[in-house]
């Protein structure tokens, strides 16, 4: 469980100290688990930010998946609710201006087509929960090394319903986040619409190479 009062002085004494922050990961747990702390930290950053950022790792929406392959990753909850945890976790963050980098991984060991439905049904609950989406490869490490590497030739049609599902999540989001972040005048509004023509694009491509799948 997460220190309140070591956080909060924490926090304090570094936004004292810079102009902006930004945590470099976070669990979703944790912050499931502490909604007023998460609140009070973001009155200490948002004093002199507009929004700051973590990496986190939802990693999927089964709860069976993340029973037998991450059952710590929910604590302090059990591990068959991580599908609400990551949802709750998420709302949460989108509340307080928390901005998350999240990754699933794609072909876990004992992964079955239920497990990936349930993972796109979890992309699409928290469709409205400001954040990126990223799918990353299965890659065996820690416990699971002996397991193998998952690879483009192992995907089906639901991973890659999955993976253009997060993309069109991440760019639906982009326009808000570059909002976001170049608030001020002068040379920040030229380069925001620079970054919106990119991004423009780069949902005509998404779009060209899901009806090209399609056919």
């Amino acid at each position: 469980m997460p220190n309140d009062e070591k956080l909060l002085k924490l926090h304090e004494l570094v936004m004292s100290k810079v102009h902006s922050i930004s945590w470099s990961h976070c669990s979703l747990a944790a912050v499931a688990s502490k909604p007023k702390l998460v609140s009070k930290l973001s009155e200490i950053i948002l004093q002199k930010q507009a929004w700051w950022g973590a990496e986190i790792g939802i990693e999927t929406g089964s709860a069976e998946l993340a029973k037998k392959i991450m059952p710590a990753k929910a604590l302090p909850f059990k591990p068959e609710e991580w599908p609400q945890v990551a949802r709750q976790g998420l709302g949460i963050m989108h509340d307080h201006k928390l901005i998350p980098a999240g990754t699933l991984i794609v072909g876990l060991p004992e992964e079955t087509e239920d497990d990936i439905i349930k993972t796109m049904e979890l992309v699409d609950d928290v469709k409205d929960c400001r954040s990126l989406i990223v799918p990353l490869f299965f890659v065996p490490l820690g416990r699971l090394k002996n397991k193998d590497w998952f690879t483009q030739t192992g995907m089906n049609e639901l991973h890659k319903q999955l993976m253009f599902q997060c993309a069109e999540h991440s760019l639906r989001w982009v326009d808000n986040l570059l909002d976001m972040s170049f608030i001020d005048k002068g040379y920040r509004v030229a380069l925001k619409e620079f970054y919106k023509v990119f991004a423009g694009l780069a949902k005509r491509q998404l779009r060209r190479s899901e009806i090209i799948e399609l056919q």
